[in-house]
């Protein structure tokens, strides 16, 4: 038994230390692992996930300070994760703590981004298209969507034509390829195309898409070559009711002045100009004699540009928002009202808004949108819009600063030609007396209706039916009072009134069937086909009232005309029926991926036009685009700790454009009536006369462009830099151009003649600088690099315009050119060559020694042989003389003619661009955005007028005009003209400037001095905000609250001598603005603003 009691107990204690051993082993192999999970703010992150890597039963989840505790073996793998966090997988290695940081899962990329007739994930896509989001707009105060893009977008320039109310946005993306043709983007608001988007509330933006390269903008068709901006308003929501408002108010004030002669030097000038023109009697008259011109030295100058621009009234903006609804029914409603306030005294407009959608889910797999845009404009204010008879900027600098005895003294007018009283009134009227002479109310209002409906027939194959119509009603009335030029020189000195109206219809039906499916998560296909007709028309009516009686007001005015109740004498009426414009269109696009890594699309469309005639009505646009997601390759797994996306992608295609009035391709003609033609009995016999000046051409076809676009997406460090390279080859053929022709009835042609190109790159970048729990900094920056080339034009290397700011008064009117082999944009004119000098003319030697002047028997000076001659120009004022302009004689014939005109400015830029940067530290917010444009030239037209005295007796000029720069004839002691040599020489060693005596005063010249480097860099707007902290709001029943002020068009580096160096104000007077760029006449000022505002949500 001893002997077995000893066996059993061996026993026990060999099983004892072999449990002890195992218990051990099992001891050494399985730790408790603590650790913390943060983002990368520095916040932690409850609700983690953490799980042992093979055995997802074993597993936790953090707690509110971002702990977690997990027993694990020592050598296994933790998977972390949280959603829109990137995954970490963390090797333990026998550690029994650990601190994990989660970064946004690039959560960038698989932003869906919306593109024509669909939408997809950005890291799929395969062409070249830019976002912004309307967040990032939200927190810019301005009432244009576009001009919150100014500077945001590579390639995409945005220029304002001026200051004005109603300044056109003028949108280019990647240059434009037409001459004569409209180069601005297709615009889709909610899928529905329209003209413009400056009736688009920022504030009801969700975001805004814009597509560059053919692979995008083919699937648009006739309508994708100049790009395409896709803006989508805020969708539907359901959930609890939300209501939101946002609002400002906002100051407005004339960043700078020009400076101007004082009132001593504007008489001494002007008595300057009496005396050569031998009209002395008539300046004594009303300044007095030289004698006394000494007395304006003490007398103190009208403001006149604080007069026209210094009383900008206050604007304000107002917008309320309501999302709700259930899991069936969703809605939103918003309503803007704006009222922008302009420099000009009664100037400005203001603008309501209404926005609603409405989603309801019918049955499972049905269901039903609606969408309703209405806006309601009206611009108020006769503006600086020029024209023979209408205000201009520069009448505020070439205003006389005194009217010597006429501020002093009654005058009877009644003696007075028409031409007497004009320059009278002119001359006596204060800038706001002549502004209030001219009245103007435009009105435009819109009505946009969309409705679909979706059916998802099977898993991955939806149909769906789109419906819109577009209503937009415009129209013009502007009010001449009795002493207006106007009425003065067509209204027998009467008020008189002009009533424009139109009304532009457009309906769109669209069907389009999508199938999507996976083939064994390898292969991803995305099919869409579909169908659209199009169909637009517009009326147009035009009145014109006169001889109304002269203590008339506007308002009553124009409800006579309305209702021709008899108090007008006379009232003419047109009215224009435009021809329907249809268009129908079949396409198709495929979407392939495999392995989430290569991507291709392939895209069709093709268009039918009724622009065309048949036989050329059918254009077919095909795209296809090719993208290799590099960062994705097994190979590359060793970068994914600091390269967050690779992809590079390639796409070629076509677009087209057809963008022409309609029925150019046949004669039309109108019903015309006139007492000339009498039928039997007497009656007026109507007859048949031309539309148009258009000459009819039966050839005419679609207008295409080519694109080519390699590019390059990145992104580092989770993606906190990121950003885009993309290099272009864009070519125009069959360009649709507006010809001049000398034919019977005809003042022109539409043709298809000629090729331009597109080259360029463009360049974004995003970063993520800092990002901690309280303080996050982040910085955008981005580049346009573009070169414009005529590339052949059909029959000629050169084609002539006219700008229209000078009318037909420039000696030659031709200011602008096409020419093959160089950019579009071109100014053309006469080369500035300094000033003629004394000794550039002949002289002799007198008995007592002294250097004299010879004179012809008119008793003109004489050059002397090799100077060239420039009394073309100069015309009989004061002729070819010391002090005058000087040009270059280009073609050495020693006359100076139209033939000495060469390319003197460049209106295309070299680069454009923008950078800004965004921080935030707990509530508080800051946002500065910088944008520019580099090595523009513009064509300075106000320049030209207010350095001589252009259709004005009684001129004032730029300051730099007058004696102490400019050449003088003038001796201010005598009150006598000089023609001495010495004297001369003495008089006027060191001026910079010529007489602006030696200027016919009618004729301005197009001279290179007039051209100006246009470069600029702005600090567009710098906005400061706090957001309230929840503790606070909640005493207010609001869930935030945001206070912000705002400061736009704060500072502007530039040499322009100009208001402003972002113009364009040729766009209003000339048919063929596309193509005399960069003109600044008559331009409003942009003004400076300050804007303080509230975003609260409830």
């Amino acid at each position: 038994m001893q002997r077995m009691s000893n066996q059993v107990k061996n026993m026990r204690i060999v099983l004892l230390m072999l449990f002890a051993a195992l218990s051990l082993s099992v001891s050494a192999q399985t730790i408790t692992l603590k650790g913390n999970v943060k983002d990368a703010t520095g916040e932690p992150i409850i609700g983690a996930s953490v799980v042992e890597k093979g055995n997802t039963s074993n597993g936790t989840i953090t707690d509110l300070d971002g702990n977690f505790s997990l027993k694990v073996p020592s050598k296994a793998n933790v998977i972390i994760s949280y959603i829109g966090m990137k995954t970490q997988d963390v090797a333990v290695k026998g550690q029994n703590s650990i601190n994990v940081i989660l970064y946004d899962d690039a959560q960038s990329l698989d932003e869906v981004v919306v593109i024509g007739y669909g939408s997809v994930k950005k890291k799929d896509l395969t062409g070249s298209v830019s976002t912004v989001q309307g967040s990032e707009l939200a927190k810019i105060p301005v009432s244009s969507a576009a001009q919150a893009l100014t500077g945001r977008l590579a390639g995409v320039q945005i220029t304002t034509s001026d200051g004005s109310p109603d300044a056109e946005m003028i949108i280019r993306v990647r240059g434009g390829g037409s001459i004569t043709g409209d180069n601005s983007p297709l615009y889709i608001v909610d899928g529905f195309p329209v003209s413009s988007i400056s009736d688009v509330a920022p504030g009801d933006i969700q975001d805004i898409t814009v597509l560059k390269d053919a692979s995008s903008t083919a699937i648009y068709g006739s309508q994708g070559a100049n790009g395409v901006v896709l803006i989508t308003t805020k969708s539907a929501k359901g959930g609890k009711t939300q209501v939101s408002y946002n609002g400002y108010i906002q100051g407005k004030k004339l960043l700078r002045k020009i400076d101007v002669m004082n009132p001593y030097e504007f008489v001494m000038f002007n008595y300057e100009k009496a005396a050569m023109r031998n009209s002395i009697s008539s300046f004594e008259k009303r300044f007095g004699a030289f004698g006394d011109l000494d007395l304006y030295k003490y007398q103190e100058a009208a403001d006149y540009q604080d007069e026209m621009f210094g009383h900008p009234d206050l604007s304000q903006s107002h917008n309320i928002s309501i999302t709700g609804g259930n899991d069936k029914t969703k809605f939103s409603l918003s309503g803007t009202y704006i009222n922008d306030g302009s420099l000009m005294k009664d100037n400005g407009y203001n603008r309501f808004n209404l926005n609603f959608k409405l989603n309801h889910e019918i049955t499972k797999g049905l269901k039903l949108d609606f969408g309703t845009r209405i806006s309601d404009t009206t611009v108020k204010g006769v503006g600086t819009g020029g024209g023979t008879y209408k205000i201009r900027s520069y009448d505020a600098l070439m205003k006389a600063p005194v009217n010597g005895f006429y501020d002093f003294t009654d005058v009877d007018t009644s003696d007075m030609s028409d031409e007497e009283l004009e320059q009278y009134q002119n001359d006596t009227m204060t800038l706001q007396e002549k502004v209030d002479q001219y009245w103007r109310r435009k009105q435009e209002r819109r009505f946009n209706f969309t409705g679909g409906v979706t059916w998802n027939i099977l898993k991955g194959l939806t149909y769906r039916l789109e419906g819109g119509y577009d209503y937009t009603f415009f129209q013009q009335k502007d009010w001449y009072g009795a002493k207006s030029s106007k009425a003065i020189q067509d209204g027998n000195k009467l008020p008189m009134g002009e009533w424009n109206k139109k009304d532009t219809y457009k309906y769109r039906i669209t069907n389009t069937i999508n199938w999507k499916h996976s083939f064994n998560q390898i292969h991803d296909v995305d099919l869409m086909v579909g169908q659209e007709i199009v169909v637009s028309n517009n009326e147009s009516n035009t009145m014109v009232g006169k001889y109304f009686q002269s203590e008339i007001t506007p308002e009553k005015m124009f409800a006579s005309m309305a209702s021709n109740s008899g108090e007008t004498g006379s009232r003419t009426i047109s009215s224009t029926l435009g021809q329907p414009d249809k268009t129908a269109s079949f396409f198709g696009r495929l979407n392939y991926g495999y392995k989430d890594r290569y991507l291709a699309t392939v895209t069709v469309r093709a268009d039918g036009s009724s622009k065309f005639i048949r036989g050329n009505r059918w254009g077919i646009f095909p795209a296809a685009a090719l993208a290799w997601r590099i960062s994705q390759e097994e190979f590359m797994e060793p970068t994914q700790n600091w390269l967050s996306n690779l992809k590079l992608r390639f796409s070629y295609g076509q677009a087209g454009n057809n963008r022409i009035g309609s029925g150019m391709y046949e004669t039309l003609y109108k019903a015309y009536s006139s007492s000339k033609y009498y039928g039997a009995g007497g009656y007026l016999n109507p007859h048949y006369t031309l539309a148009n000046s258009q000459m009819a051409n039966p050839n005419l076809k679609w207008e295409t462009t080519i694109t080519r676009n390699g590019g390059l997406d990145f992104g580092f460090l989770h993606e906190r830099i990121s950003g885009t390279l993309d290099f272009y080859w864009n070519t125009t053929k069959d360009l649709l151009v507006e010809r001049q022709i000398v034919a019977p009835g005809y003042s022109s042609v539409q043709e298809n003649i000629g090729q331009t190109s597109n080259r360029g790159v463009e360049l974004s970048l995003n970063a993520t600088i800092i990002q901690t729990k309280d303080f996050m900094l982040s910085a955008n920056f981005n580049i346009g690099i573009n070169r414009n080339k005529v590339d052949k034009l059909a029959g000629t290397n050169e084609m002539s315009y006219n700008s229209g700011g000078f009318s037909s008064d420039t000696k030659e009117q031709d200011d602008y050119r096409v020419i093959v082999g160089e950019p579009l944009g071109l100014v053309y004119g006469f080369v500035y060559d300094g000033i003629y000098g004394v000794d550039d003319f002949v002289t002799y030697t007198d008995a007592n020694g002294r250097t004299q002047f010879q004179f012809d028997n008119k008793g003109n000076f004489i050059l002397k042989e090799g100077i060239p001659n420039n009394s073309y120009l100069s015309g009989s004022n004061a002729g070819v003389r010391p002090g005058a302009m000087k040009l270059k004689d280009l073609d050495k014939s020693g006359d100076i003619d139209k033939n000495d005109r060469q390319i003197i400015g460049r209106t295309a830029p070299k680069h454009t661009g923008g950078f800004g940067l965004n921080a935030t530290w707990k509530g508080l917010d800051l946002s500065v955005m910088f944008n520019w444009v580099y090595g523009n030239q513009i064509y300075n037209m106000d320049k030209i007028a207010s350095t001589q005295s252009y259709r004005t007796t009684y001129a004032n000029l730029r300051e730099y005009m007058g004696a102490g720069s400019a050449w003088t004839y003038l001796d201010r002691t005598s009150g006598e003209i000089v023609t001495d040599y010495e004297t001369l020489k003495s008089m006027n060693e060191n001026k910079s400037y010529w007489s602006p005596l030696t200027i016919p005063d009618g004729n301005p010249l197009v001279t290179s001095w007039a051209i100006e480097d246009g470069s600029y860099l702005r600090l567009q707007n710098l906005t400061l905000g706090y957001t309230l902290p929840k503790e606070w709001t909640k005493k207010f029943a609001c869930s935030q609250l945001r206070l912000y002020c705002t400061l736009n068009n704060v500072w502007t580096w530039t040499n322009y001598s100009g208001y402003d160096p972002e113009v364009n104000s040729s766009i209003r007077n000339s048919k063929t603005s596309g193509i005399t760029p960069g003109a600044d006449y008559s331009a409003y000022p942009k003004a400076f603003s300050w804007t303080a505002g509230v975003n609260i949500t409830f």
